[in-house]
This record gives structure tokens, sequence and C-alpha cells, in this order.
């Protein structure tokens, strides 16, 4: 039985890899930075958060994802800048790092258009737990036999613009393509690698009311070597106190998000994932949870 588990263990594992191998935030609308670097600052707030995401919590080892960010606008440069800290777990394997975001601003007389251009900086350590393999894999195979881990730069750049309805940006990440490579395989002709992620975002505020807005999104990713995902979603928000968020990722899952400002500087969210396919084939509506907690640095 308990290879049994371990197979559909390794088996997601392989799944998520040939989809991406960042990891993604359901709530996305609220990391902008993490997803394109330009996006660093260009919200002329301040504020830390935390976020954690459990994915498919019927599975043993099921990928689970915790984030500590910061963003900040560097107003005297005419900057932004972000950071990200994040653990991605999946079974016996990690992904631990850091990732550094600045932007350059180029503002309109009218300050309302703004539009970045960004750099970001990524150090990630990739691990593997040999000991809970141990039981299924022979002792001479090349995994138990390779590396723990291996530790990795990378970098990625972005564009982004704003008029404070429409935004638009479009970044692209782990553009050094580097070597990810735990372990010699006799015969094998292909390393492991990080390949590029190209992220396109588009989203417009629609005032429906009195302090009500519509903001529909769009979040396109296409990545090397693997499927692209695209992700829809609308927001309605009120007076930026109280907003709910339906989203889909196109034949994959549907997303229900809510949020809430807490003591005028403290905002929480929650969200929920019901995943139609390829989960819905073991288990029926094993879904995906997310929260986060956000502190605004400026006074308004």
């Amino acid at each position: 039985m308990r290879k049994i588990l371990l197979a559909l263990t390794l088996l997601m594992m392989l799944n998520a890899t040939n989809a991406q191998q960042l990891h993604f935030m359901s709530q996305y609308l609220q990391h902008n930075s993490m997803y394109n670097p330009a996006a660093a600052g260009m919200s002329q707030k301040d504020f830390l958060g935390v976020s954690y995401r459990s994915m498919w919590g019927d599975f043993p080892g099921n990928p689970k994802t915790s984030v500590v960010y910061g963003d900040f606008e560097l107003k005297n440069l005419n900057a932004g800048a972000a950071a990200y800290l994040y653990k991605d777990e999946t079974g016996p394997t990690s992904r631990t790092g850091m990732q550094l975001a600045y932007s350059y601003h180029i503002k309109a007389k009218n300050e309302k258009s703004r539009f970045g251009i960004g750099i970001e900086l990524r150090g990630m350590q990739y691990a593997i737990n040999k000991a809970a393999l141990t039981e299924s894999l022979t002792s001479n195979d090349p995994l138990l036999m390779g590396a723990s881990n291996k530790f990795v730069f990378d970098a990625g750049t972005g564009v982004y613009w704003t008029n404070n309805k429409l935004t638009a940006g479009f970044a692209a990440t782990q553009l050094m393509g580097s070597k990810l490579k735990l372990a010699d395989v006799t015969g094998s002709t292909l390393d492991g690698k990080l390949y590029r992620h190209y992220n396109l975002t588009l989203n417009y505020k629609i005032q429906t009311g009195d302090d009500i807005y519509l903001i529909p999104s769009i979040m396109y990713r296409a990545i090397q070597n693997a499927p692209s995902e695209c992700d829809l979603g609308v927001k309605v928000d009120y007076q930026d106190k109280l907003w709910w968020t339906l989203n889909w990722r196109i034949n994959q899952f549907w997303s229900v998000q809510t949020g809430l400002k807490l003591l005028q500087r403290v905002r929480a969210t929650y969200s929920y994932d019901y995943y139609v396919t390829p989960v819905s084939i073991f288990t029926n509506g094993s879904g995906s949870h997310e929260i986060g907690l956000q502190f605004d640095l400026k006074k308004k």
C-alpha cells in the first residue's frame, strides 16, 4: 500500500513538473511582482505579506507552498523593489528560494499612467529527502546515489503599464536556464535544467456603483516544453474593504476567493480551488486551500 501511495505521489510530481517548475498562487492579483518584476512598487503602497497554499490534500505528500514577501515604492528613485522568500514542497522534494525584483518607473505628466521596466534575480535550492524513498527504490538507483540538493541562480525581466484602470504586463523568468542535475544517469541524453516561463497579465477596473468595482482579469503562462496555462477571473471589490473573486483555469480548476480588510491596514484572504482534471481521475473533489495576510505600511 505504501508503494502505491508513493507511486501516486511521484505521478503528481511528474504532472506538476510538466506543467510548471515555479509555484503558483491562485490569488495572483495580489502577487503581481512575483510574476513580473516590473510590477514592484507600481501599486504605490508599501506592504508585507504571508501566504500559504495546500493542494490536493487527499493525497499523501501533497504540494504545499509557504511565502513571505514585501513590496515597496522607492519614490525618490522613481522605482520600486520587491522580495519573496518561499518554500515549495511536494512529497520527498522541496524548493527553497529567494526572489529579488527591481523596477524603474516612468510616469506620465498626469501621474496616472505609469510604465515599469524590471529585472529579477532568483536563488533556489532544490532538495530530495532520500530517506523517504529508500523503501521503494533499489540501493543502486541513480537518484539515491546522486546529490541530495542543488543550489542554482537565475534571472528574469519584465515590463508593466497601468493607468489605474487598465493594467498590462509581460515577463520572462528563468532566462539563464541554469542546470539542475542531481545524478548521472547512464545513457541519458538530457540533463535537468530550469525552463523559461513567460507570463502575460491583463486586468481592467470598471466602476459599477458607489465604491463598487468590477475587475475582470486574465493571466496567460507559456512554459518551455510544457502545455500553456490560462486563468480567467473577475473580482468584485467594495471600497477596498471587502471583495470576492471567481477564477477559472481553463480545463483545470475553478477558484472562489474572498477577502476582508481589518483594522485599516490588514487584509485577510482565502481561496478554494475545485479541480476538474487531472486530479478528479483519482479522487472526487480534492481541492486546494490558500490563505493570506497582508499588512499595509503606509498611511493613506
